[in-house]
């Protein structure tokens, strides 16, 4: 079944789409799997699976970060299938590529098995062909405006890293031997190149 399809089915074939109550993170479970969800201010945001250049970036990402915080007990990296809820009414539900939630956040979470109400510490997005119609400023102001303390964009093709954080200007890296830091994982360093592979 296309995506199409079944929203049609969701919808109802005789109620238009345009009319639609707002999407709530609760009806995600209800769509076909295989494509990636997200909400922004209500309307369903759909972005089919990445490629392989993309899953590496945020693969490697998750491995040099994961075995940082995992090693010095810092909190928990998650993958791109952890939804966070960073507002409500209108809902906006954000899935970024990687996220780091601190041990303290991760205190705050009331209910591991739902969409987190509690804002990563730092949220990672893989700029890829498949999310380049996003408008990716809209959601690090989303980010940022819910308590991410940071956001990462990568962009393989042109092999940078711009970082945002409240109240800063915005920060790129794009020397390969440029040490990525942040103070969201204290300690942790690494070069932009190994990102890249």
């Amino acid at each position: 079944m296309q995506v199409k399809e079944a929203q049609e089915d969701y919808l109802g074939e005789n109620r238009p789409a345009p009319k639609r109550r707002p999407w709530t993170g609760e009806e995600l479970s209800r769509l076909p799997e295989g494509w990636r969800y997200e909400i922004d201010e209500g309307e369903l945001v759909i972005m089919p699976p990445a490629g392989v250049g993309h899953g590496k970036v945020g693969t490697r990402v998750i491995i040099l970060i994961g075995q940082f915080v995992l090693s010095h007990g810092l909190g928990e990296v998650l993958s791109c299938d952890t939804g966070f809820r960073l507002r409500r009414d209108p809902e906006t539900l954000r899935a970024p590529d990687v996220a780091f939630i601190s041990k303290e956040r991760c205190a705050l979470i009331a209910d591991p098995e739902k969409f987190s109400d509690v804002p990563p510490d730092l949220a990672v997005e893989v700029l890829s062909p498949s999310n380049a119609g996003m408008d990716m400023g809209r959601k690090i102001e989303q980010y940022l405006a819910a308590g991410v303390r940071s956001v990462w964009v990568l962009e393989p093709r042109a092999r940078t890293l711009t970082v945002y954080r409240p109240g800063e200007p915005p920060l790129t890296l794009n020397d390969p031997d440029a040490t990525v830091e942040d103070p969201c994982l204290p300690g942790f360093r690494c070069r932009l190149a190994e990102f890249w592979g």
